[in-house]
């Protein structure tokens, strides 16, 4: 679904660029009703605190503070993984299109555009947080470093808790 769909943002996008009196309002509209969809998921996840060492998962500290820091990614991993190349195609494409719309003389749209990188950099944190925690451990942030870390181990914990099945059979 994440490949068609952004497939579908960047032909939006490159028919805006053509005609931005117009197709820019159908691009942004498509936009903001993913955004808007994708952001009202992400807040129905809430802020769950995850407890160390607790039944099933025993999370250690860090992979506790990495699941509680985000919920939506860890709760909805299919969600996320096609959100995120979405997301990818609409910060690109808002990258292009607003100098762009700009050079046109279109400068509602431009301004719309360059604006709409600020809801697509908040997601993107949200449903891709490896890349941001990527970026700040090479910046030398430790927490960052700590909790690429716990990444794999707390994914481990989390498959072996749902795949395996929970009472032994008969």
């Amino acid at each position: 679904m994440g490949g068609w769909l952004s497939l579908v943002v960047l032909a939006l996008a490159g028919f805006a660029a053509l005609h931005p009196g117009s197709l820019a309002w159908v691009y942004f509209a498509a936009v903001g009703a993913f955004e808007a969809w994708l952001f009202a998921i992400v807040r129905s996840v809430g802020n769950r605190q995850v407890a160390p060492g607790e039944a099933p998962y025993l999370f250690t500290e860090d992979e506790a503070r990495l699941v509680s820091r985000y919920p939506f990614y860890f709760t909805f991993p299919g969600i996320s993984k096609h959100a995120a190349s979405v997301l990818a195609a609409i910060g690109l494409s808002s990258v292009v299109l607003a100098p762009w719309f700009t050079f046109r003389m279109a400068y509602v749209p431009a301004l719309i555009a360059a604006a709409n990188l600020l809801p697509a950099g908040w997601l993107t944190r949200r449903v891709a947080p490896m890349l941001s925690l990527g970026m700040a451990a090479n910046r030398g942030n430790r927490e960052a470093l700590q909790m690429i870390a716990a990444h794999g181990s707390a994914w481990e914990k989390i498959r072996r808790c749902n795949i395996e099945p929970k009472e032994p059979a008969a």
